[in-house]
């Protein structure tokens, strides 16, 4: 039985309102329905054979449930054997981190075959420049920091040549400078289909020099990569070592500056900074623009966070990402490793991803200040308010929670409104700050403000609760003043 689109989007959407809510999804996106037979029902449109291992070591019984829902008449599907495809949708490629490639006989034997031409001859020789790369400068989150050097280079691409020559971009490792280069080189190559681009890094700039060198073909060299429009050149400080290597750069430098062909270079100091660099070289790039692209501030890392985990299919919240970002220190690089550790926990093991799992998965990286504020481990708030002490214990017995259930992460809509209503009449009724009220139910200060947000919204939607909140605060404020009556009474008696 071959199926046609709208039986295959209605067994998805099926599936889709089957799954749990805290389930990746990201397999199902591309998920095909093909063909059910009496023995078998075929399935494609699957990335690779990490969604194959995902959707039948976790999803495979609801398949089948659903299907027995849908086609009543073919089943019971349990006892159907199920074939799935790879590929067929390549559209969502990109959601498949590279690092969880199972499929790798096919490419090692493309790699060999590849790298046996490249060695044939000197003269064939290429720069490596990642074709398959997909970066582009729409891709880049720009912050406070690098902005300028964002715009900068959207500048080049619209004039390269003539708005800033030599275009020089420094900055710590992992704060995007390959992906700027990678970004102007392939949107170069996309608005002049007619430009001839090289993008090399140091380290293979310095052993293609030292093999021509060798083997005395310096005109093959000068030649590849002084005819380009575009010379990009990432990681310059592996060339610092070399002074012969330095003199050579400098001499293609000023003949691509002759010919006015655009020249980018990345490196993880100034010029001015970088000791070994020879003085010729340095002055050269110093003439061009040299722009600092900065550490990101948190908020553009959560903001890198997020989308990597959308690119991915990670359904990673708001309030992990904060987490995140707050407690582990490092560049993109690192969050990228971040975010391989919880999609295996999240695509493979089919967890819901919460703080309490992340500070678990991540303990090696994550600084003491998350380890040691961690809720669930250290639950025991100290704090000396009374009328504090007094709110929670009330909230604990109207929603039934235990103080290990407040400060935990968890989202159901009992602990939830507890937490919500916690914060609102720590707020209310004491003078505790944002940060000190963060304190006693293990939140921080904008996670704290976010619920009190949250709060008025809740009261004007749920009549109930805005009821219980008043009720408490009626009754709250009366029992103070009944509580201090007897004092004045007595008082009044001497």
């Amino acid at each position: 039985m071959e199926l046609n689109q709208e039986q295959a989007l209605e067994f998805k959407e099926c599936v889709r309102r089957s799954l749990a809510p805290h389930a990746n999804q990201s397999w199902l996106n591309s998920l095909q329905l093909l063909k059910i037979t009496p023995s078998k029902v075929m399935l494609g449109g699957i990335p690779h054979k990490v969604y194959r291992y995902e959707i039948k070591t976790n999803h495979e019984a609801l398949l089948k449930k659903v299907l027995d829902e849908l086609y009543p008449e073919k089943a019971p599907f349990s006892e159907k054997r199920f074939e799935y495809k790879i590929g067929g949708s390549t559209k969502h490629r990109k959601a498949v981190q590279p690092e969880f490639d199972l499929d790798q006989e096919h490419s090692v034997e493309k790699t060999d075959e590849t790298d046996s031409v490249k060695i044939n001859s000197i003269n064939q020789v290429e720069a490596p420049s990642d074709s398959h790369s997909t970066y582009l400068l729409d891709s880049y989150i720009p912050g406070k920091r690098n902005l300028l050097a964002s715009r900068a280079c959207q500048a080049v691409v619209k004039m390269p040549g003539i708005a800033f020559n030599p275009f020089v971009i420094y900055g710590e490792s992992g704060t995007g400078k390959t992906h700027l280069l990678e970004g102007i080189n392939n949107e170069l190559l996309q608005s002049k289909p007619k430009i001839n681009t090289v993008q090399v890094s140091a380290e293979d700039f310095l052993n293609d020099f030292i093999n021509h060198l060798r083997l005395n073909k310096m005109k093959e060299f000068r030649d590849h990569y002084r005819k380009v429009d575009a010379f990009l050149l990432d990681d310059l400080q592996a060339l610092l070592p070399s002074a012969k290597c330095q003199a050579e750069l400098l001499h293609t430098i000023n003949a691509l500056r002759k010919k006015k062909a655009q020249i980018v270079i990345a490196c993880e100091q100034a010029p001015t900074q970088m000791s070994g660099l020879s003085s010729g070289l340095r002055g050269r790039l110093e003439s061009g623009l040299t722009v600092d692209i900065g550490i990101p501030d948190d908020q553009t890392r959560i903001e890198i966070l997020e989308c990597k985990a959308r690119e991915r299919g990670i359904p990673l919240s708001n309030e992990l990402a904060i987490f995140i970002v707050q407690h582990i220190k490092g560049g993109i690089g690192r969050m990228e490793g971040v975010l391989m550790r919880l999609g295996v926990h999240a695509s493979l093991l089919n967890e819901e991803l919460t703080i309490d799992l992340a500070t678990y998965v991540l303990k090696d990286w994550l600084d003491d200040s998350a380890r040691n504020a961690n809720p669930l481990q250290s639950s025991k708030v100290e704090f000396t308010d009374e009328t504090a002490k007094k709110i929670l214990q009330r909230i604990y017995v109207m929603f039934q929670i235990s103080e290990e259930g407040l400060l935990s992460y968890r989202r159901d809509r009992k602990h939830t409104k507890a937490r919500q209503a916690a914060v609102y009449l720590l707020k209310q009724l004491t003078s505790l700050s944002l940060t000190e009220i963060g304190k006693i139910v293990g939140r921080n200060h904008s996670t704290i403000h976010g619920i009190l947000k949250k709060v008025g919204e809740t009261m004007s939607k749920d009549g109930f609760f805005l009821k219980q909140m008043q009720t408490f605060m009626h009754e709250f404020e009366a029992k103070t003043v009944s509580d201090q009556v007897p004092e004045r009474k007595r008082s009044y008696r001497f």
